[in-house]
């Protein structure tokens, strides 16, 4: 083989590798800008979750256990939509 033709099959190789990894790379950022949205999702939910729990204290306390459990179930349907 000429020399000429390992040089240009080596560097179409390297491009080629170079090509698939940065593919790769785009892939990997772009998981990487959903979980950080996912993220900024879940830090709002439970920002406004603190709220409501401090504005209405008093009255999850005074919740009977049927009233309480269904809240939760409530929550736990909120939060299944976030995703």
């Amino acid at each position: 083989m000429d020399l000429a033709i390992i040089v240009i099959i080596s560097n179409t190789i390297l491009v080629l590798g170079t090509f698939i990894a940065t593919l790769y790379r785009i892939k990997i950022e772009r998981d990487q800008i959903r979980t950080v949205k996912l993220d900024v999702k879940a830090k709002e939910c439970l920002t406004e979750l603190r709220k409501y729990v401090k504005s209405e204290r008093t009255s999850l306390i005074e919740m009977d256990k049927e009233e309480l459990k269904s809240f939760i179930e409530y929550l736990e349907k909120i939060g299944k939509n976030y995703h």
